[in-house]
């Protein structure tokens, strides 16, 4: 009668004491890559001009598993619990940390997402570790300081769908290589100083996002075969020549974004309005001048519309006030003339720029029914006193009215 009990109690410490337990936690050299990890980020504590954030880490201990530790998912439906999933971004607070500290978690070969943005990191991509991440889906390490180049295995990626680079100093030119990364769907390489033209590679493989800066060329016209895009913001370069007709084939885009442009230049293009699904359009900011005689009957709701120094003439177009989703409106820089009108002001807007225009009048007192937070009239012709509904504003951020011909009290 004591044999089931003693062999139910000897398997029960032997599956306890002889099974190794990596089949109860993740895999051990994951664990030791992210505490290397750690190791090198909390080095740099000693140098008293950078500071990191480490609650979260503190859950990091040797002899636990990692799959437990914040910031750090694994599949656990596997039987190896391998590490997919390290959100590391912002750990740094202010200061600096070298690049290299990457090199240990690019060596977690099962990473499906790696999320290392906005830490401070100074100096190249290190680029020999890209190879290993042969299942690598989501790549985000913007925000941060890098410099050189884009390293040529990032692009041996072929399952990456979104890469952000943006916000970085990372120079050179794109590589054709790019066209390796057969499943990209989002690309952001915006605010860097990556120069020469866009790669026709580009344009084939973003899908639904494209972000970027280039230093010169042309918009490519083939960029209208992406029927898909959502969002193409390509401000702040030195793009020549218009804006390419292939863009009305775009009919899924949301988000249009060609802002200081020093070179962009032409007509703005009337069946931009007929873009559907359009809700920014931002254009200010080049030599791109409005189409005094096309009509405009836009097909969009707009939520933001900037056109500052784009050569509008005449009053505040009146096909604005069918603009009802409208809360951003930047028509500085222009020749408008005329008064502010009432029906401008029930649109209930939250940002109304319109200074360095020729506007005059009086500031209508319905503009004290807003929920405004920027209201800036600056440079124009605007007289009489300043309307005393503007203090019901109470989500007044930024009020500027200087250079007008307003008189009286201002209202305490």
């Amino acid at each position: 009668m004591q044999k089931p009990i003693f062999l139910s109690c000897f398997l029960f410490f032997f599956f306890v004491y002889f099974i190794p337990r990596q089949s109860f936690s993740c895999p051990q050299d994951h664990r030791e890559f992210l505490l290397e990890f750690k190791k090198l980020l909390t080095h740099n504590i000693k140098n008293h001009s950078t500071q990191i954030a480490l609650g979260e880490l503190k859950t990091w201990r040797p002899n636990s598993d990692c799959c437990k530790w914040k910031l750090v998912r694994c599949n656990t439906r596997s039987p190896s619990k391998e590490v997919t999933d390290l959100n590391l971004n912002g750990l740094v607070l202010f200061g600096s940390v070298s690049s290299t500290l990457l090199r240990p978690v690019l060596r977690v070969s099962s990473l499906m997402r790696l999320d290392v943005s906005s830490n401070f990191i100074q100096g190249e991509i290190p680029g020999d570790g890209f190879g290993n991440l042969t299942r690598l889906i989501s790549l985000d390490m913007g925000r941060n300081s890098f410099n050189g180049t884009i390293p040529p295995d990032l692009f041996s990626i072929k399952t990456l769908q979104h890469l952000d680079l943006s916000m970085n100093a990372i120079g050179g030119t794109l590589s054709g290589d790019i066209k390796e990364l057969k499943n990209l769907e989002e690309l952001f390489l915006d605010e860097n100083l990556i120069g020469g033209e866009i790669p026709p590679e580009i344009v084939n493989k973003a899908r639904n996002n494209i972000q970027m800066n280039f230093m010169s060329f042309k918009i490519p016209y083939g960029i209208g075969s992406l029927v898909n895009l959502s969002t193409l913001s390509m401000s702040r370069n030195n793009f020549s020549g218009g804006i390419p007709s292939s863009i009305q084939n775009l009919t899924n885009l949301e988000t249009l974004e060609l802002e200081n442009n020093s070179g962009l230049s032409g007509e703005i293009p009337t069946w931009l309005f007929h873009l559907q699904k359009l809700r920014k359009l931002r254009l200010g900011g080049n030599k791109l001048q409005w189409n005094k005689n096309g009509s405009i009957f836009p097909q969009s709701k707009l939520t933001h519309l900037s056109l500052s120094s784009c050569g509008l003439e005449g009053k505040i177009p009146d096909w604005l006030k069918n603009q009802t989703d409208l809360y951003f409106l930047d028509l500085s820089l222009n020749r408008l003339e005329g008064s502010f009108p009432k029906w401008l002001a029930d649109l209930k807007m939250e940002n109304i720029i319109l200074s360095d225009n020729r506007l005059s009048g009086r500031i209508p007192n319905t503009v004290g029914e807003t929920s405004l937070m920027i209201l800036k009239l600056s440079e124009n012709n605007f007289s009489g006193s300043v309307p005393k509904s503007i203090a019901n504003i109470y989500r007044l951020l930024w009020l500027d009215l200087s250079k007008n011909k307003l008189s009286g009290e201002f209202p305490r």
